[in-house]
């Protein structure tokens, strides 16, 4: 659009008294039409982000390029726990890529260390699982970045590995069979101390939202929860020695 002339009137011509707000009001419009021009084609741009976003999340794995960091003929590793697996198929499939995952990336650090019974300690199955969907995550060619590669090298690979050394460097698969009165080396955990009294504790805590005293205090142990209680304690001193 063309801006209004804004020639000022030859000497001797009478300007008329409308015509400054006029001219003002012209120019206005040609501004404000050049900024609509702007944001359209602001607007144009980002439509056609996010139409190729929607065609990148629509794409199947057949349509995505395959990435050496996922095993073949599958999405990837998921975030899972192990500890909480209940489909048969599933926890193989999981475990076979960490066993594959563990040989081709994990085990190439000098403190990287599995013992001949990893396999036995679903803690360390839980450790090193999240670690590989991390560094899945981390390598990941839509999502992945260096920052998050280097938060996997830095902090998350390091804990894991001295974890897991802590668990297994003691550890070989023959002391997993009971032998001459000594227990098995995984024991598992018993349920938590004192969790029928939920109920209890749950309600003195709603019940003392304005008082932190009462809430800090929690239900006054009876004889039975205190023997229960001495119970637990007498489980982990044999169960944890």
């Amino acid at each position: 659009m063309t801006e209004p002339s804004t020639i000022p009137p030859e000497p001797g011509d009478q300007a008329e008294p409308w015509e400054g707000p006029v001219f003002s009001l012209g120019r206005s419009v040609a501004r404000a039409l050049r900024r609509t021009e702007q944001v359209d084609a602001r607007i144009s741009e980002l439509t056609q982000v996010i139409s190729d976003l929607a065609v990148k999340l629509a794409a199947t794995p057949d349509d995505s390029p395959a990435s050496d960091n996922s095993p073949a003929g599958s999405e990837g590793p998921g975030v899972r726990s192990w500890l909480l697996a209940a489909d048969p198929a599933q926890a193989e499939t999981d475990l076979a890529d960490l066993a594959a995952w563990l040989w081709r990336v994990y085990l190439w650090w000098p403190d990287a260390f599995v013992s001949s019974c990893w396999l036995w300690h679903p803690e360390v199955i839980e450790e090193l699982w999240w670690l590989r969907v991390a560094h899945a995550d981390a390598y990941d060619p839509q999502a992945g970045s260096s920052l998050r590669v280097a938060d996997w090298h830095e902090r998350y690979r390091p804990g894991v590995a001295r974890r897991v050394r802590g668990v297994l460097v003691k550890c070989e698969l023959n002391r997993h069979i009971p032998f001459n009165g000594r227990p098995v080396e995984v024991v598992p955990p018993g349920p938590p101390a004192l969790a029928r009294h939920t109920s209890d504790v749950a309600a003195v805590w709603a019940a003392g939202a304005a008082l932190a005293a009462v809430r800090a205090t929690g239900p006054h142990p009876t004889p039975e929860v205190l023997a229960e209680a001495d119970q637990y304690q007498q489980y982990l001193y044999r169960t944890r020695r």
